[in-house]
């Protein structure tokens, strides 16, 4: 009797074994189903970019002043000008330009290498000897604080010549002030010149 009992409750834990697996099989059946169903789609996003550069300054007109002389006075100017005393021979003065104090800013944004140069227009006023030929125009991104300092600043030139090399891309920004020399043995009268920015992408 007690051997029999166990042959019955044996059977009973097979059939609930085999319903079980039967019930797994019909979800892995019905899940295959719907895999085999199923679809995708998809989506190409295709576009190209542009090379680009710009340039940016932030004060277009130099105003040195309509009073200026050799004995350095205070300069007119609505803009921020220094006049720098030289000490000797036919030294005068130097005026420095610094737009609205801390000097003319010129922003160039690329998205590649760029170069720059930088020229000036010879003088169309009546002096004939302040003129840009002569070294009476210069710059620098220092700002100046004495006759000699600006003495030993850039001269521009009517030709290009460099002023950024082999800048990388992104936002860059350089801060500039111009000197004007009016010694003894310069001719009076009026200065006019247009400085040019030109950057290019390498």
């Amino acid at each position: 009797m007690g051997s029999t009992a166990l042959i019955i409750s044996g059977s009973r834990k097979r059939a609930a074994v085999l319903a079980a697996a039967v019930v797994m099989l019909a979800l892995l059946v019905a899940l295959s189903a719907a895999r085999v169903g199923a679809e995708q789609g998809g989506v190409s996003a295709s576009a190209e970019g542009q090379a680009k550069i710009t340039i940016t300054i932030s004060d277009g007109t130099s105003d040195f002043g309509t009073n200026l002389d050799p004995t350095c006075p205070a300069s007119n100017s609505t803009d921020t000008v220094d006049g720098l005393a030289g000490s000797s021979g036919n030294q005068g003065c130097y005026y420095a330009w610094k737009s609205g104090g801390s000097g003319m800013t010129v922003t160039v944004k690329s998205n590649k290498t760029w170069n720059g140069t930088v020229l000036a227009s010879e003088n169309t006023g009546t002096s004939a000897s302040i003129t840009v030929a002569s070294g009476a125009l210069r710059w620098t991104a220092t700002a100046p604080a004495s006759y000699s300092e600006c003495a030993s600043a850039t001269a521009f030139g009517a030709t290009a010549q460099s002023w950024q090399s082999s800048v990388g891309k992104g936002t860059n920004s350089y801060a500039y002030y111009y000197c004007l020399r009016v010694d003894w043995n310069d001719d009076p009268g009026t200065f006019s010149s247009s400085a040019t920015y030109e950057v290019t992408q390498a």
